[in-house]
């Protein structure tokens, strides 16, 4: 059971330990450098263009130039919208600092090389079947 305790007593016996370690840093909207969010913009505008060198044609114009747009619609928006969250005046975290630091996550802490293990996997190997849709097109 739970027993009341008056919020004096609470501060009386508070014990209030600094975290060792913690940087005087401001924290990004989405948590993570935006360097990342550009490698993704260019796995996808990669796997894009691969196809579409590959098989474009006269009447493949027009639905080329509507996955482009989508493709940056989908990147843009975020970091448009990225931009409205206040900002807390501290110094953000450094490509070079995220590479020796990594990043905190809800399941635990990931180093740089983790992290962006985690993200781009999924564009890298889009890239890579693209590459291989490419090479069997070219081989016909």
């Amino acid at each position: 059971m739970s027993v009341h305790q008056p919020a004096a007593r609470l501060r009386e016996n508070a014990n209030i330990v600094p975290v060792a370690g913690q940087r005087n840093r401001g924290e990004r909207p989405f948590d993570i450098h935006p360097a990342v969010h550009a490698m993704l913009l260019g796995a996808y505008l990669s796997f894009a263009g691969i196809l579409m060198t590959a098989f474009m044609g006269n009447d493949m114009k027009v639905p080329a130039a509507i996955v482009v747009i989508g493709i940056l619609s989908l990147f843009v928006t975020p970091a448009w919208w990225s931009r409205v969250a206040p900002d807390d005046g501290l110094r953000k975290q450094s490509w070079a600092e995220f590479m020796d630091e990594g990043i905190e996550c809800i399941t635990g802490k990931f180093t740089a090389g983790q992290a962006l293990a985690q993200i781009v996997v999924l564009p890298a190997l889009m890239v890579g079947l693209a590459m291989a849709f490419a090479i069997v097109k070219a081989t016909l």
